[in-house]
Order: C-alpha cells, then structure tokens, then sequence
C-alpha cells in the first residue's frame, strides 16, 4: 500500500505544476446570408458553381434585337390603346398571339381580347367612363 500512495502523491505533484487555461468557443458564420463577412460571397459561390453537375438544357435562346424591338412597339401600341380607350376612344390592335377590339359603350368601356392560338376570349368591361358620344 505505500507503493501506491507514493505514486498518487507523486502524480499530484506533478499536476499542480500545471496551469490550465479555458476559453469560450464562438461561432463566427461564414456565409454572409447568415451574417458572415461579404467578402466571402465570391469565394462560396465559386466552390457552389465547381461542384455542380447539373447542366441546364432549357432550351432557352435570348431574344434577337428585331424580336425585342417588335415586342417593344407591340407594348407601346397596346398603352397607346387603351390610353386613347380610357379617354373615351375606341381601337383595334391584331398581333401573332392575339387581338384586342375596345370599344366604348354608353360609358362603359368593353376589351375583347382574343387569344389567336387557343380561341378563347376575355371580356373586360370597365364602367364610369365619360361617355363623349354626340348624343349626350
């Protein structure tokens, strides 16, 4: 029994020598969506972009510049319309897709649009119109 009691005292020595030292762990994100510096942003995203395998095959081409531009006029001939309809007025406008007849009833404005691929039609009736006919 003293072999052992020696020994544990010995070892007891041996640790108080020793400092023992702590210190509180804290969690600094990484990402900045969760608070974590912005200059990371670029580097994340690059790691995400090389280890993606998914190809996209949407079959998506941009439009061309004739395209965009016959979209652009189509857009303003339609505000055009229905700017000249809310002042009373009346028009009709075809495109590839669909047509639109707005015509001005007693006050009450009616848009007829017609989708030409699919044959159905909308009504949009919008009343409260100054009616600027002759007879009023």
């Amino acid at each position: 029994m003293k072999k052992f009691r020696l020994l544990g005292s010995g070892i007891g020595c041996c640790l108080i020598g020793f400092s023992v030292s702590a210190t509180q762990l804290i969690y600094t994100p990484v990402n900045p969506n969760f608070g974590g510096s912005y200059l990371n942003g670029s580097y994340l995203l690059a790691n995400a972009s090389a280890q993606n395998d998914h190809k996209t095959s949407s079959g998506y081409t941009p439009p061309t510049a004739l395209e965009r531009m016959a979209n652009s006029l189509e857009s303003r001939l339609m505000s055009q319309l229905f700017n000249d309809a809310a002042n009373g007025g009346e028009g009709y406008l075809k495109t590839t897709d669909f047509e639109i007849n707005v015509v001005n009833e007693d006050g009450t404005l009616l848009v007829h649009i017609t989708d030409l691929v699919t044959g159905e039609t909308t009504v949009i009736e919008v009343g409260g119109l100054v009616n600027t006919g002759t007879g009023g």
